[in-house]
């Protein structure tokens, strides 16, 4: 059975916890198909997940999305460093880059909470530390119905 309520006040926010990955190049095998790696897979499947706990809605709209990549400091940072990580006094550093990010979220979500990653219109991306490693993940319906009216400006 599936819920078809839409997103409180057209908007939804979630976590998906754990390491951050992002879209992992493609496979090819010899006879010329291509495939997606299976680490790729199982965090897609994570995201997924984590977005069908909270709404079964798919929308219809146009949608602003932002991400949030937090990263936990290292374990063998000093008190010092951890300290100015968790403050955000230092920009994070690590993999993955923002693009395969961003990537692996709307792949993830296509056809899960929007019915296409076209009526993506706006993204929004952080990455900063945070005590604990995960990705938060925001989505707003922003004016019609997708495709509506193309000559139409969508105001957020």
């Amino acid at each position: 059975m599936t819920m078809m309520t839409q997103w409180l006040n057209g908007q939804i926010i979630f976590e998906v916890p754990g390491k951050v990955r992002g879209k992992g190049r493609p496979r090819f095998m010899r006879n010329g198909h291509t495939y997606t790696d299976k680490n790729t897979v199982a965090y897609e499947k994570a995201i997924k997940n984590a977005y069908l706990r909270l709404s079964r809605y798919v929308s219809l709209k146009s949608i602003r999305i932002s991400i949030y990549v937090c990263f936990a400091p290292n374990k063998s940072d000093t008190k010092r460093n951890r300290t100015i990580k968790l403050n955000n006094e230092q920009a994070p550093k690590n993999k993955p880059d923002i693009d395969n990010v961003i990537k692996v979220v709307l792949d993830a979500l296509n056809d899960v909470a929007y019915k296409d990653d076209t009526q993506v219109n706006e993204v929004h991306v952080e990455r900063h530390f945070s005590s604990d490693e995960k990705l938060i993940i925001c989505l707003t319906e922003c004016g019609d119905l997708f495709g509506q009216s193309e000559d139409k400006a969508y105001k957020c």
